[in-house]
This record gives structure tokens, sequence and C-alpha cells, in this order.
């Protein structure tokens, strides 16, 4: 078609398959399969068509039940660690921390795990 790949797919995409993967799909213009995304890497799982939304769901449902602001948290870490430093990622880490601590979430679960009266995961 003679595009480029744009909106940082040239820089995304090595980081996520590596190099020589990166080079061959935006040479080639190949598409893969849900096999080979799994096996690189860009997706974490493949379920059938049928069950995609479901599946979905109930991934959505787990995350949910995670405290919102430790998991906000997180988000920007892992964004972070695609293009920072280990020295950034880790400042920005023991900053994070003891906000985390604080959260009337995290206190809640902690005391609840010390009791042994419940799941600290939300369940």
């Amino acid at each position: 078609m003679g595009l480029i790949p744009g909106d940082g797919g040239t820089w995304f995409l090595p980081r996520a398959i590596g190099w020589e993967r990166a080079a061959e799909m935006t040479f080639t213009g190949d598409r893969i399969d849900a096999a080979t995304a799994l096996s690189w890497g860009l997706v974490s799982k493949v379920v059938g068509h049928e069950t995609l939304l479901a599946e979905a769901d109930r991934l959505a449902e787990r995350i949910a039940k995670n405290p919102g602001e430790a998991l906000r948290m997180a988000k920007r870490l892992l964004q972070e660690s695609q293009a920072g430093s280990l020295e950034s990622v880790l400042g920005m880490a023991a900053a994070m921390q003891p906000l985390a601590h604080l959260d009337p979430e995290h206190e809640a679960r902690i005391a609840r795990w010390r009791t042994g009266e419940g799941p600290v995961d939300g369940k």
C-alpha cells in the first residue's frame, strides 16, 4: 500500500517483539495468526471467538476487584518501564509505595489478611 507504521508503531513494536520480528512485519506487511502473536508476546492469552467476550469480562472483573489507586500507580510504572530507565522506574516506585501503603483499601486488606478473615485479592 505504500504506507509506513504510524502513531509510534516503529517505536513500540521492536520493544514488544524484538527488532528482527518487528522489521519482518514492517517490511513484509504479513499478518500473523493468534498462536504466533501469543508466542511472540503480543497477546497474553488466546481464546476462541465464541468465548472472547466472556473471557474479557472475567479478566475485567478480576482487575476491577483490586484497589483502583494501586492499579493506576502500577499501570504508570509499567508504562514508564517501557521508555524510562531503571533508575527512573525505581525512583517513581519509591515515591509511589508510601502512597499505596496509606490507601485505606490497602490497610483494610492487610487487616483482613492478618486476621484470616478473608482474601486480600478482592474475591
